[in-house]
């Protein structure tokens, strides 16, 4: 029984399966059988039947030829003669017939070949003492018939020795028929109690061993939907049903631990988490809220979301929930939160809708900290744009007049200083320019006006912009001009701007006597310009943070150029903003560097060149 605990589901199943057909089969097998035996039994109660009546059919043939043939004797009739010629050829027929029919039986057929000589002795004699008494010899004729009278004595008795035999033999197979259907009743009847018994017993070990169990394993799905503790492992048997006991408790296992993480980072989390149903009521909260709002999650359990919303904005905040709710989708808004000490505080909301709990699942995060930054940085610019580069823009003037001799003429060293000024006023305006740049580009707020400009004028309004800075370091600019009607969708202000930091860079990197090139390429329905130099160009490990703000190439000796590092990020932002693309490569024969954009052409102009 411990082994046939120890066996798979599906091997217990072809069990319980097999046995009942195996007892099927053996009942009908064994009925088969006694079937088999009773046919024989029956068979043989024929043949000993028909022995016994063939060879009472003998004896007559041999009384009525031994009558037939008296009578012809006695009577002289001719008519009597016949019938006893035919009476002994019908005896010689029916002679065949018995020694067919116990040919198989060794007894029978050596019964018959005694009563076949004897049949044989008797005839022939019957014919010769015919014959004798015909020829008018009465007195051998009646001996002969004297020995016909032994022979035939010994005949019958032969005779009645093997109806006898027969006889008994057939009272024995009736006995024996009687028998096998009393076996048949008896056998089907043990085994009609004993399917029962196996029914019975398959049953309660189905119940016992399967059906319970499963019962079992159906009842630890309701306590752990309910969060009750499981009932005992199910022991015994080994088999999938054991198998699934013990996966169900792994996976139980696993969820509780789950369950006890998903708690721990609810109860530990920095931000709000929380559950609002359809009609605005907080269903679950995490411990979050008495740090964040001053709340206790018991506090606001039940309560409607409004109770934490300033009067002025619930509207606007709950309206943006039931959107959510509507649409069924998961969003973020931002949403001023009313704390229990009176104080305000701004946070971002991202909820997203459950159709099974029928509730928003929200994160709150408390984004004061970042508003009131954010509040900061705009006071700076400001500041900047009006405390800053209007007085800079006044000393930048006062300077272009001192150094145009308005305020009578410097000495050498004052003149040498005045430009040492200019260069730092003009190089901190320009920092205070890319700082709201960047701001305006952040924000959004940066304004352009885009047209069809002919690109010829932004390379040559570009190059004008550096040539003297170009000549100071003797460089030469080479510009490659694309064809005359080639135009571009831009902001002509913007792409200069971006040209002129491109070219501002290439001059700035050149060793001095090198050559500064720009190429204009058209490549399908886009215009891609190069500048290239012969400067120190980008280390590999830099290129890819090359156009991130505040980046500046240092040069072997550790030493980098004075610049603010925003320059390429601003290019890059504002490439971007008009559908191009902008990088750099390596220079020509691996000297320089190349910086390049490309820009959308305007609508008119999209054929090759």
């Amino acid at each position: 029984m411990r082994i046939f605990s120890n066996l798979s589901l599906a091997r217990k199943v072809l069990i319980l399966v097999f046995v009942p057909v195996f007892i099927e089969l053996s009942f009908l097998a064994t009925l088969y059988l006694m079937l088999e035996q009773s046919e024989n039994e029956r068979q043989r109660e024929t043949h000993a039947r028909e022995v016994a009546g063939q060879v009472n059919t003998l004896l007559r043939l041999m009384l009525e030829a031994g009558t037939a043939s008296v009578l012809s004797y006695m009577t002289s009739s001719s008519s009597y003669y016949k019938r006893y010629r035919q009476l002994s050829a019908d005896f010689n027929a029916e002679a065949s017939k018995l020694g067919a029919l116990v040919h198989n039986n060794t007894h029978e057929r050596e019964t018959y070949s005694r009563m076949a000589a004897l049949n044989l002795t008797v005839m022939n004699e019957l014919k010769t003492a015919d014959e004798d008494f015909r020829r008018g010899d009465k007195q051998s004729s009646m001996t002969r018939w004297l020995k016909l009278q032994n022979d035939m004595n010994s005949l019958f008795m032969l005779a009645d020795q093997l109806v006898e035999e027969q006889q008994a033999l057939q009272k024995a197979k009736t006995i024996a028929q009687a028998r096998a259907r009393e076996n048949v009743k008896v056998l089907m009847l043990v085994f009609a109690l004993l399917t029962i018994a196996v029914a019975a017993v398959i049953v309660l070990y189905v119940n016992r061993g399967t059906t319970r169990r499963l019962q079992d394993l159906v009842e630890n799905t309701r306590r752990l939907a309910s969060s009750k503790p499981l009932s005992p492992p199910l022991l015994g048997e080994k088999d999938e049903i054991s198998d699934l006991d013990k996966a169900f408790r792994d996976m139980a296992a696993a969820l509780a631990e789950a369950v006890s993480k998903e708690r721990a980072v609810l109860e530990n989390a920095a931000d709000v988490i929380c559950t609002i149903d359809d009609e605005g009521r907080f269903i679950t909260a995490n411990p979050a809220t008495l740090k964040l709002w001053g709340y206790t999650p018991e506090d606001l359990l039940g309560s409607r979301l409004s109770f934490v919303l300033p009067a002025e904005d619930a509207e606007k905040t709950l309206s943006a929930l039931r959107e959510l709710g509507r649409s069924r989708a998961e969003g973020t808004f931002e949403a001023t939160v009313k704390r229990k000490d009176g104080g305000l505080c701004q946070t971002l909301w991202t909820a997203r809708w459950s159709p099974a709990e029928n509730a928003l699942f929200c994160v709150v995060h408390d984004i004061s900290e970042r508003k009131r930054i954010e509040n900061l940085k705009e006071e700076f610019v400001a500041m900047v744009s009006h405390e800053l580069r209007t007085p800079l823009t006044s000393v930048q003037g006062f300077l272009s007049l001192l150094s145009a001799g308005a305020y009578a003429q410097l000495s050498q060293s004052g003149s040498e200083s005045l430009v040492m000024a200019e260069q730092n006023v003009d190089r901190v305006i320009r920092l205070v320019n890319d700082i709201l740049d960047v701001e305006k580009l952040n924000s959004g707020m940066l304004s352009f006006e885009l047209a069809d400009i002919g690109l010829n004028k932004l390379l040559n309004d570009s190059l004008n912009a550096v040539t003297a800075m170009a000549d100071q370091k003797d460089l030469t600019l080479v510009c490659q001009p694309p064809r005359p009607e080639l135009f571009v969708r831009a902001d002509g202000e913007r792409i200069t701007q971006v040209l002129i930091n491109l070219l501002s860079n290439a001059v700035k990197f050149s060793p001095e006597g090198k050559t500064v090139e720009v190429v204009a390429l058209e490549m399908g329905p886009e215009v891609e310009v190069r500048v290239i130099d012969q400067g120190r160009g980008v280390p590999p490990q830099e290129r890819s943070e090359i156009f991130e703000r505040f980046h500046q190439v240092q040069a072997a000796d550790g030493k980098g150029h004075h610049g603010t590092g925003l320059g390429l990020a601003i290019s890059k932002a504002l490439i971007e903003r008009h559908g191009g693309t902008i990088g750099m490569s390596e220079g020509p024969s691996g000297v320089g560097s190349v910086f390049w954009f490309r820009l959308p052409r305007a609508a008119g102009d999209r054929s090759s060149s």
